[in-house]
């Protein structure tokens, strides 16, 4: 039968066909009119045609399966099969259907008229009766292509026949029809149907054949031209049916979709389980939709926290220091640092009137550090160092002066910090002293980490400030310079000498290009920034904190830095006073600055450096210090410092005196944007619709509990110096806060505060093992986490010795707390800094090292007292790495971290699901800096927050993941979570679908608090 329909039995109605394109058709189809028909294509090739000729009369036959010993032919074939071997006959397709379809009206049979001769081009087969079965007919036929399959063999042949036989037609032994891909029925497609053409004339007895190319089979047809598929009239004999000419191999049965009648069974299994596959391919697509996560994070509401997380207190925590002031024309800039936590700032003030008027500077640009020292400039060039002190010197390396600081500016007031391109002239370990104007631009000088400890000279220049050339002064027999001076573009600079007390003077010609040492040795000066002054012909060097016998201060000159004799001296000052503490350059001359008593300076000015007179009093300045001096073009002497208010406000002291008068402080509450109140969220968490959020708020302990997020009830511990919560977590017992207070000057101990019900707190007293040993300064609670035996504390310890370590704490019933005594190579040089607990016990992250060796650190414990470490952990690919967070989400871990990549810094996660003992990690993803601040964990998730953007200027960011390892970054930067400056989140916790957040947005002249709340939702 034909390959491409399906037998039907002779009791049921043939399907009428479609109307259009036809299907392919049975050989008992109805004829239809015959449509239009296309232009035949004439081809040449054999392997891609069909055959036809004229309509043959064809011979009585009594039976079909025929018993006449000289019949040569195989008529126990399946209808359709010719046996290999045996060459097709030729057919000619009226149409432009495709191989293999083959309309139902062209198999419509006719009897051939008595006494009708065969037709001239009779059989094909070898014996010339291979025809003898096939219908007459009006219309030629389509030979189908079938499956390749081998003819059954005859009555009575044995396997050893049949397998020889196979061998002869290219068959491989032992393959049996079917076997082959290309006899597999399910490897064909639905029928097609296609449109008949119209336009076909009548071919008639004797006609020359035309052979024309069919086209291409429909996909998944073979296209063997050797087998063709021939249909006729039904035969009589046991095997009646439509199609049906006796037993067919089981390849042929195979073509068919269905045996004898048709069945609904197998149709409606195939839609079934089509139907299953599709809905699961639904259902996976849309959980793993990358266009739709399963966990999704609204982008929330930001409101400020301004007025929500305040305390009581008597002060506002502030942090400020004037280091500096510099005059140019009318201009004077006044640099310091505002380290009010915890968003410092450096500091720079701005008077375009020679004081009369003050307002905050404009920065822009991220330096490693918040402390400017010194600051020069005049004529359209400005400069400012910056840095931490470190022995008396101010460091721009990030080695022993800690984090580099240059800010150039045009005209006083716009400031922008150096790139760090631009500071490649600076190593680690290098620190700036001291800078000075030269014709030629800038002169900086200071000193660098030598190999046994000490720092040896160390001098720069640049003509623009921006753009840095190293000097080498390897030939100066010096340590590290101090001071230094310039006129035009000769320098003097002061540094300690290699041998011998007191200071040594170095020159150079060049704009710092270039320097040598002098023969001038001075044994009772120290080098200090401010000992050097500049006259139009002379440099003055004036020994700070530094008397004779006598009282007096001796004043050395030189003209040209080479050869230095005293020249004056400087009397009058009182009993108490140590001496000048520092030498300035005006446009009158040069004056000094000297502590008269603890609460009063005296100025002293000279034209020549040889006579002093003095220029005003500074009093009524109990505990304040005096940093920096300038007297303007219009003789207004300024004065800059600081000076403690309460006892944890250091608020800034800025001096004005106009050349004949007293002195006066600026008020400076009046300068937009300079004021700031220390305040801090540090921790938050949630249970059973409370929320308790925990930090600072000017200096003291700040709780802050709300029942909705909106409204929130503020309590402050009080009590004297700086106190702060760092974390806080709901246990079996209730509510543990944790953090540190300053218990006296430079003396640090844990604070703790507990509740049952999140309202009221109380205090618990540091003894037992939450004492402070007597020999160490620092004793911190950081961290905090519960667990269903109780709770764990993480802190740090500083010894006698100044080293830090660890400190870790148990307790069942926040009474008594039990320190570890035992930790994991002692914890030497580890920092601990986040715990959480889960199914197993505890477990402590943080970080070991420093610097290139920094690794990750790992800690177990199943009773939260006993300790053991885990292998530390880096990220492939990464040079150090630390971890930073950790939370237990769904028998795993996953922490967080901040790994050193070819340089730069990124965040990661690592997820290990056996308690730590090992770990994946992947990358956070952020296509800029960011850094992860908090992280919580929930049944829908996890949630991590923090920034992503640039240092300096960035917005607040989420993450969230389900699995630890895959996460999806949202950037806030709507309601105040972005915007000009650094805007951030800094804790979050996770209740139900709820998503509560705290954070800062903070620009140079704004400070302001975020309160963040957002949905999670998982679509599993």
């Amino acid at each position: 039968m034909p390959p491409f329909s399906a037998p039907t039995p002779e009791d049921e109605e043939p399907e009428e066909p479609p109307r259009g394109r036809r299907p392919y058709s049975s050989p008992t189809a109805e004829p239809e009119a015959e449509p239009r028909r296309r232009p035949r294509r004439l081809v040449n090739r054999p392997d891609k045609l069909v055959a036809g000729g004229p309509p043959r009369p064809q011979p009585h036959r009594p039976s079909p399966r025929g018993t006449d010993p000289g019949a040569e032919g195989r008529d126990d074939l399946p209808p359709g099969v010719v046996p290999a071997g045996v060459i097709p006959p030729e057919v000619v397709d009226p149409g432009v259907l495709p191989t293999g379809v083959v309309p139902g009206s062209w198999f419509e049979s006719r009897d051939a008229a008595p006494g009708e001769a065969p037709a001239a081009d009779g059989g094909h087969g070898p014996d010339g009766d291979e025809d003898d079965d096939l219908p007459s007919r009006a219309r030629p036929y389509v030979a189908a292509p079938l499956p390749v399959i081998d003819a059954p063999p005859p009555v009575g042949a044995t396997a050893e026949t049949r397998h020889a036989d196979r061998e002869e037609d290219g068959g491989e032994p032992g393959d049996e029809p079917g076997d082959r891909p290309e006899d597999r029925p399910e490897d064909r497609p639905e029928d097609r149907p296609v449109d008949r053409p119209d336009d076909q004339p009548e071919e008639r007895p004797g006609d020359e054949v035309e052979v024309r190319r069919v086209g291409r089979p429909p996909a998944g047809r073979p296209t063997r031209p050797d087998l063709l598929v021939a249909s006729g009239p039904p035969r009589s004999g046991a095997h009646g049916g439509r199609h049906h000419r006796g037993p067919a191999p089981s390849a042929v049965r195979r073509a068919g979709p269905v045996r004898g009648r048709r069945s609904m069974a197998a149709p409606v299994a195939v839609v079934l389980a089509l139907a299953l596959v599709i809905a699961g391919t639904v259902i996976v697509w849309r959980w793993n939709a990358p266009g739709e996560p399963a966990l999704r994070l609204a982008a929330g509401t930001g409101r400020s926290g301004d007025d929500l997380f305040t305390v009581p207190s008597a002060g506002d925590g502030s942090n400020q220091v004037l280091n500096d002031i510099a005059a140019a024309g009318k201009a004077v800039v006044a640099v310091g640092s505002d380290t009010t936590s915890p968003t410092p700032r450096p500091l720079f003030l701005f008077s375009p009137d020679s004081g009369r008027t003050w307002r905050l500077g404009k920065v822009s640009g991220g330096a490693t550090t918040s402390t400017v020292r010194r600051v020069v400039g005049g004529d359209g060039r400005w400069l400012a160092i910056g840095g931490d002190v470190s022995g008396g010197v101010s460091g721009a390396g990030g080695g022993p002066g800690g984090g580099r600081g240059l800010w150039t500016s045009a005209d006083g007031l716009g400031w922008v910090a150096v790139e760090e391109s631009g500071l490649a002239a600076f190593r680690d370990g290098d620190v700036v002293a001291d800078v000075a104007r030269t014709r030629s631009g800038f002169v900086a000088v200071g000193g660098t980490a030598r190999e046994d400890g000490g720092l040896g000279p160390a001098a720069w220049q640049s003509s623009d400030g921006r753009a840095w050339q190293r000097t080498d002064l390897r030939a100066l027999d010096t340590f590290d310079l101090r001071a230094v001076v310039a006129r035009g573009d000769t320098v003097i600079a002061v540094a300690r000498p290699a041998q011998g007390d007191g200071s040594r003077v170095v020159r150079s010609a060049d704009g710092g290009r270039t320097w040598r040492a002098t023969g001038f040795q001075l044994p009772e000066a120290m080098p200090r920034a401010g000992s050097l002054a500049v006259l139009p012909e002379r440099f003055v060097l004036v020994p700070t904190r530094q008397r004779t016998i006598e009282g007096d201060v001796r004043v050395y000159c030189s003209p040209s830095g080479e050869q230095w004799a005293q020249c004056g001296s400087i009397g009058g000052l009182g009993g108490e006073s140590p001496g000048v503490e520092s030498v300035i350059t005006h446009p009158g001359g040069v004056a000094v600055v000297a502590q008269a008593k603890l609460d009063s300076y005296e100025v002293l000015t000279s034209r020549d450096a040889r006579t002093w007179t003095k220029r005003a009093a500074l009093a009524g300045l109990r505990g304040a210090t005096l940093r920096g001096v300038t007297i303007t073009q219009s003789g207004t002497l300024l004065a800059g410092g600081d000076q403690a208010a309460a006892d944890v406000d250091n608020q800034l002291v800025l001096l004005s005196a106009p050349p004949r008068g007293e002195a006066a402080r600026v008020r400076l509450t009046d300068v937009e944007g300079l004021s700031r109140i220390a305040r801090r969220t540090n921790g938050l968490a949630a249970h059973e619709g409370r929320y308790v959020a925990v930090g600072s708020a000017s200096g003291d302990a700040g709780i802050w509990t709300s029942l909705n997020w909106k409204s929130w009830t503020s309590m402050s511990l009080g009590g004297p110096r700086e106190q702060e919560l760092d974390d806080v977590v709901h246990g079996r017992r209730g509510w543990l806060a944790a953090g540190s207070t300053q218990t006296g000057i430079g003396v640090t101990e844990p604070l703790l505060v507990t509740s049952e019900d999140g309202r009221s707190w109380k205090r618990v007293p540091a003894g037992g093992d939450l004492a402070r040993p007597q020999d160490h300064a620092r004793l911190a609670v950081t961290a905090v986490a519960a667990g269903p035996e109780g709770y764990v504390l993480a802190g740090e310890d500083t010894g006698a010795s100044g080293t830090t370590g660890p400190a870790l704490w148990f307790t069942r019933d926040l009474r008594k707390f039990t320190r570890s005594r035992k930790l994991p190579q002692g914890g030497s040089g580890v920092r601990v800094l986040d715990l959480t607990a889960n199914a197993n016990g505890y477990v402590a992250v943080g970080a070991a090292g420093g610097g290139d060796g920094e690794r990750g650190v790992v800690w177990v414990s199943e009773d939260g007292v006993n300790w053991k470490a885990r292998k530390r952990l880096v990220p492939d690919g990464a040079a150090a790495a630390g971890l930073r967070h950790v939370a237990a989400y769904q028998g795993r871990i996953v922490a967080i971290g901040t790994a050193r990549t070819q340089g730069a810094r990124r965040e990661f996660a690592a997820v290990s699901e056996d308690d730590g003992a090992t770990w994946s990690t992947s990358w956070l993803p952020a296509e800029r800096a960011a850094d992860v601040y908090d992280l919580a964990a929930t049944d829908q998730g996890l949630v991590a927050v923090g920034w992503h953007g640039t240092p300096g200027d960035a917005d607040s960011a989420a993450w969230i993941s389900q699995d630890g390892a895959s996460w999806t970054r949202s950037d806030l930067a709507k309601d105040r979570l972005g915007g000009p400056g650094m805007q951030w989140l800094a804790a979050v916790t996770v209740t139900g679908s709820e998503v509560v957040g705290l954070g800062r947005s903070t620009t140079y002249d704004a400070d302001h608090l975020i309160l963040w709340t957002s949905t999670l939702t998982s679509g599993r």
